[in-house]
């Protein structure tokens, strides 16, 4: 460990800057927001339920819309990486497409412990290789295929579970190899529905989520379709239940996602008193480093599961969220006092290039240490 020319902690043979005095590029309503998908995500994994509590579902679709706009701010957010610089843009699907088959093999790691918790990692990477050839479409286009999946993804969810069911016209049985990708196109996070959320946020990012007009947008526009997908449901008697993956719940869900974070990311961008930011800076913290903490939940209810394999009372659940919350937020700030990244968004940076389009070390003179201005996750 040691330090820049600025004062910030550096991770020896590791990423650039990590901390510096200076600030980094981090957008912290965003990481606000992603910190309080993984707060919802846990209470769904440990509190008890019928399922359809207000976190259930709606934290993991806020998490896969954030993932979306994590994609466009990656490669330029609303100035994307130009069409004429083609290796830039070649280079940008590798790391993607790089950190796509390690979130696979994480998830499917994850996966293997057993636990009561739909994994959703494996998911993610798989969405994001589905992105790949989408990634620098027009703003517009991406908006408009986001409504597109939302609408008839959960048709072409309930084909492909109809055509490979064990009396359907070409039965997988979970045995088979195609089992495991199959189930990331019909499953817990169906594919065709959930790519609605991912490149809602990616059209986010590329019409600028900094962007105080783009901010009211999502916020008003999320609010009223939120308020009428949830209250036309109610008034014909078919409410919006999570998990279903239906098009009322995608186009609900998906739009509250959409007014949360653009409340979170104007609220926050705009804190001035120390207060209000210190307040903020464990869900912030937390937030910056989401592949970390989620997996360190999984593996924490995963020993929990071992030591206590009796079902669970209600005190029991209340206690392992609680302690688990108030971890999470103690570490992560503890965490971000001296690191900017967590060890595993550490690790999958160095693994997938990052940044790779910044300009080469030996471009820009012996000693001269380049940071990129764009907004990172």
């Amino acid at each position: 460990m040691s330090t820049d020319s600025n004062g910030g902690v550096v991770l020896r043979g590791g990423p650039a800057v990590v901390v510096s005095r200076l600030g980094d590029t981090r957008i912290p309503g965003l990481d606000a927001a992603r910190g309080l998908a993984i707060l919802g995500m846990l209470a769904a994994h440990t509190l008890p339920g019928d399922g359809n509590s207000f976190y259930d579902g709606r934290s993991s679709i806020l998490f896969a819309t954030l993932a979306g706009i994590s994609l466009g701010l990656m490669t330029g957010g609303q100035h994307p990486v130009a069409r004429v610089a083609a290796a830039s843009r070649t280079r940008a699907r590798l790391s993607i497409a790089i950190r796509a088959l390690l979130l696979i093999a994480l998830g499917l790691g994850l996966w293997l412990l057993e636990t009561n918790i739909a994994i959703i990692l494996d998911s993610y990477g798989f969405l994001f290789l589905i992105c790949l050839p989408l990634l620098f479409l027009n703003r517009w286009v991406l908006a408009a295929l986001a409504v597109v999946c939302a609408l008839l993804g959960p048709a072409v969810v309930e084909a492909l579970v109809d055509a490979t069911s064990w009396d359907g016209p070409m039965p997988i049985s979970a045995d088979n190899p195609l089992a495991v990708p199959l189930s990331w196109l019909d499953s817990y996070y169906p594919a065709p529905v959930w790519l609605a959320y991912v490149l809602a946020g990616l059209a986010v990012a590329r019409f600028g989520v900094t962007r105080p007009r783009v901010q009211l947008t999502i916020i008003v526009g999320g609010v009223v379709a939120a308020a009428l997908g949830y209250g036309l449901s109610d008034a014909f008697g078919d409410p919006v239940v999570a998990h279903t993956d239906t098009t009322m719940e995608a186009i609900s869900s998906g739009a509250l996602a959409l007014a949360v974070i653009g409340l979170l990311v104007a609220i926050v961008g705009r804190l001035r008193t120390a207060v209000g930011r210190t307040a903020l800076s464990p869900l912030i913290a937390a937030g910056a480093m989401p592949l970390s903490i989620y997996t360190a939940q999984v593996l924490a209810i995963a020993a929990v599961d071992v030591l206590h394999p009796e079902a669970p009372d209600d005190a029991f659940s209340w206690t392992l969220f609680l302690s688990l919350a108030i971890g999470t937020l103690v570490f992560a700030t503890a965490w971000r006092l001296r690191f900017a990244q967590g060890p595993l968004e550490w690790l999958f940076a160095r693994l997938t290039l990052r940044r790779p389009w910044r300009t080469p070390r030996d471009a820009a003179g012996p000693g001269h240490q380049t940071r990129s201005t764009t907004p990172t996750r």
